[in-house]
């Protein structure tokens, strides 16, 4: 994680315990992600007043990049009694899935509704062998490599930095890697989508 975990305490004892636990809620959560920017807990006791039956909901924001995933006490049902520990359990628990769904979304294995993913050329590069690849930034702020031969319906010879191409990408060892790189009708974006793309 780039950034320390922030944690924080409201009407609620800051032990050990808890601590702990979400320490090992934000691990899990690297296990599913590992490129994690940062992560901040807040531990709230809804109703401080009782003696019994207290509301505990834990609020989670990690940010990845080009988004942030967040995890609202308004996930919990209205009078809900959870202890402290089981209401860590279940935002992380919480994250952890949604985590997973954006993961998912950002390599392109779900396909945002109506939109391709898609990116903009930012480098074309060849190495010492001859061997011609480059780099694109996808709509969701992250770097992805692609070889000459993931081009399909493109010439590499053709592709100027600037370009907008639609890809299907999987996390490889050194980062996200295209599989495929083809065109992109620009109809199928849109202005706005366009714009979003910043060219790096």
């Amino acid at each position: 994680m780039q950034v320390e975990p922030e944690i924080a305490f409201r009407d609620v004892p800051a032990t050990e315990e808890y601590k702990n636990l979400i320490l090992e809620g934000i691990d899990k959560l690297e296990n599913v992600y590992p490129h994690l920017i940062s992560c901040r807990t807040v531990v709230t006791d809804t109703t401080p007043d009782r003696r019994t039956g207290n509301v505990h909901r834990v609020r989670v924001e990690v940010a990845i990049p080009g988004s942030t995933i967040v995890v609202d006490p308004t996930d919990s049902a209205p009078g809900e009694s959870r202890n402290v520990a089981q209401a860590i359990s279940h935002a992380f628990d919480l994250a952890r899935r949604r985590l997973q769904k954006a993961k998912e979304l950002q390599a392109g294995d779900v396909k945002t509704r109506g939109l391709p993913p898609h990116g903009r050329v930012t480098r074309l590069l060849t190495d010492d062998f001859g061997v011609r690849y480059g780099f694109l930034h996808s709509r969701e702020g992250r770097q992805v490599y692609f070889h000459e031969e993931a081009l399909v319906g493109l010439d590499y010879d053709d592709l100027e930095v600037g370009d907008e191409v639609r890809f299907a990408a999987a996390e490889g060892d050194e980062g996200l890697q295209a599989s495929t790189v083809a065109p992109l009708d620009p109809g199928d974006v849109g202005p706005r989508q366009e714009r979003s793309i910043p060219l790096v």
